[in-house]
């Protein structure tokens, strides 16, 4: 017989005997009968293991006392949504594959500043596998196109949002910026009414322990229910309008090291602690935003280099035209060109696109139209959807410190906040209606 075959038939006990020890804990498969079924998935107890052990390091190198299982069960309850968040992708199609995983792992290694390829060692150095990096690394990709599928379409936010925000950002004279540890204990609607009061007060014993100088990171890897937990806790930098309302009153004008708590929201009762602040002074620049007016050449990405090319001529043969007009009535003409010619909506109205400020358009029509004078007009501009021609009618500059400077902003700062609830919400529910079996 073969050595080789020898080696492996002596080995083949040990190996299956190992594999045993690798036990099921969980089987979970979304239950949906509106989209299509999905294949159930399997945790096991190497992967919970594997997931709880970073914080669990942290902690006893920090020489923490630690309940390890209680750390273990916080991360099933995170594989398990990890789990249903893959299979309710895979049900709207939405993929994350090899190479956007490298090309995130590439970015990470430009931005530490790290030689191609000396990631994997930089992690492992961290105790880290690069195997279990990338999996996190496209549970959190996953997360995000979920988020933009399903989530930021059903977000809008109104005048009087952007106005009370801007009011009391007015109120101070340098940008405040807070960094958040929490726990968070789940208490929502269909939590019996019997259960609130034993989470509230479980919430109020650990504001007790938290202010008597016991540890956010570890009681947040024991206690609290959001994913945040297996990181200590630890839930980053933010600016006001960040947080939703009700909880960014309770702790942006708190000092460094303060813990408020419980407080009270849909997900359920809140604990922060101020791990750290900081101010920037105002110097933001000026901004401009611009009335104008295009005609486009509708030309798919995906089209040839004749078609292209032919869309380009057209719109260089209409600019002629163009040239020939008098200047005083090139806008009107080119308005009637636009009704003529151009392939999109505005069409009917001369193509007028109305005002619009910068980080509004795609990049290269934004980079034209922003680049022209009033009543000039542009050469034939590629975009991803098509070929334009661009005439600037008017130009305004915005104050930085104006509601109208800071709009862009401070609407991308609300619906940070909405939508960031709105999904806690929404995984809860996907939770609720799915079948889940602990073993």
């Amino acid at each position: 017989m073969n050595i080789f075959l020898v080696i492996f038939f002596l080995l083949l006990p040990s190996a299956l005997h190992a594999q045993a020890l690798d036990r099921i804990v969980a089987v979970v498969e979304v239950q949906d009968t509106v989209n299509k079924a999905v294949k159930p998935s399997i945790i096991t107890q190497s992967e919970v293991e594997e997931l709880s052990r970073p914080l669990l390091l942290k902690l006893r190198q920090s020489g923490e006392r630690v309940d390890s299982e209680k750390i273990w069960a916080h991360s099933l309850d995170e594989l398990i949504l990890r789990a249903l968040r893959l299979q309710k992708a895979g049900q709207l199609g939405i993929e994350v594959d090899e190479k956007d995983l490298d090309a995130v792992i590439s970015q990470v290694e430009r931005e530490n500043q790290l030689p191609m390829g000396a990631l994997p060692k930089a992690l492992a150095s961290q105790g880290i596998r690069l195997e279990q990096y990338k999996l996190e690394l496209k549970d959190k990709l996953l997360q995000s196109r979920l988020i933009n599928r399903v989530i930021r379409p059903l977000i809008t936010v109104s005048e009087e949002e952007l106005k009370d925000l801007y009011a009391t950002i007015q109120q101070k004279s340098s940008h405040e910026e807070i960094h958040l540890g929490q726990i968070l204990l789940q208490a929502d609607s269909n939590t019996p009414s019997s259960q609130l009061e034993s989470i509230r007060q479980q919430a109020e014993t650990l504001v007790s322990k938290l202010r008597e100088g016991q540890s956010m990171a570890t009681l947040a890897g024991e206690y609290s229910n959001d994913a945040s937990g297996l990181s200590g806790g630890d839930m980053g930098w933010f600016k006001r309008g960040e947080l939703i309302p009700e909880l960014e009153k309770a702790v942006f004008d708190l000092g460094t090291g303060s813990v408020v708590g419980p407080l009270r929201s849909a997900q359920g009762f809140h604990i922060f602690k101020v791990l750290e602040k900081r101010t920037k002074q105002r110097q933001a620049p000026g901004k401009s935003k611009v009335r104008a007016r295009h005609i486009l050449i509708k030309v798919p990405q995906e089209a040839s280099e004749a078609d292209s090319t032919a869309a380009r001529e057209q719109l260089k043969s209409i600019l002629q035209t163009l040239a020939k007009t008098d200047k005083s009535q090139q806008g009107k003409r080119f308005a009637e060109l636009a009704k003529q010619y151009s392939q999109d909506g505005s069409a009917k109205d001369g193509g007028d696109l109305g005002w619009f400020g910068e980080g509004v358009m795609v990049p290269a029509f934004e980079e034209a139209a922003f680049g022209l004078g009033i009543g000039e007009i542009s050469a034939p501009v590629r975009t991803p959807f098509g070929w334009h021609l661009i005439r600037v009618e008017e130009k305004q500059f915005l104050d930085p410190n104006s509601l109208e400077g800071q709009r862009k902003e401070l609407t991308e700062r609300v619906q940070e906040a909405k939508t960031r609830a709105r999904y806690k919400q929404w995984l809860r529910e996907l939770r609720q209606r799915s079948f889940v079996e602990l073993r």
